[in-house]
């Protein structure tokens, strides 16, 4: 990848968000929990819009709730039920007029600043890779960097019912981009628990 190479983006918010509500609760849709005041689909688009040309959001219910922060995709039947988040990012694929694609999962609020440089100068450095994905302390597979020229493989591994993120990134030789550890960064918002700890967090950040 080049620098300066057009890139989209996409925020994952298409997931069921079973363990964010108690036993026979109405269903939660995680992206529209608020943190710091803001729902958590507009941090990942408020990160996403500095470093992208258009935000593409992945979900499948409260389409024009979401619509307010970016274009919207739903999953449609190509890949079966429940086909995971690859489907949304084949989605974006598909539509996207840039060669790159920055991925975001809308549940990982405290991202380091340099987490889209860091992707684009590993791809930039090995000249043949068409993907990149973070780690820190463990495999970040959501955030990833990735060139549309991948969209025929990821179909072919859905279409073959393949579900597994890190699989199909294996199979594309990504590029793992190591970030030093720090608390809470890349924390996964699965639980009142964690979105109570991502608050707790974000008041010391901006103290």
């Amino acid at each position: 990848m080049k620098s300066g190479a057009a890139t989209s983006g996409l925020v994952l918010a298409g997931g069921q968000a079973s363990r964010m509500r108690a036993p026979g609760a109405e269903p939660v849709d995680k992206g529209l929990l608020e943190l710091g005041g803001m729902p958590l689909v507009e941090h990942a688009c408020r990160y996403l819009r500095p470093r992208v040309e258009a935000v593409w959001i992945s979900a499948n219910r409260h389409a024009s709730d979401y619509a307010r922060y970016g274009a919207v995709l739903a999953d449609g039947p190509e890949f079966g039920a429940q086909p995971g988040p690859l489907a949304g990012v084949a989605g974006a694929l598909e539509r996207i007029d840039t060669p790159w694609l920055l991925v975001l999962p809308v549940d990982v609020p405290l991202l380091p600043p340099d987490l889209a440089s860091g992707l684009a100068q590993a791809v930039a450095d090995a000249p043949a890779a068409r993907l990149a994905h973070a780690s820190c302390g463990g495999p970040q597979p959501l955030c990833m960097l990735l060139h549309r020229d991948l969209l025929d493989s990821l179909r072919g591994f859905l279409r073959g019912g393949g579900r597994k993120v890190q699989q199909w990134q294996a199979r594309q030789g990504s590029v793992v981009v190591d970030f030093p550890e720090r608390e809470g960064l890349f924390l996964n918002i699965n639980t009142p628990e964690d979105l109570c700890r991502a608050e707790r967090l974000l008041v010391n950040r901006c103290a």
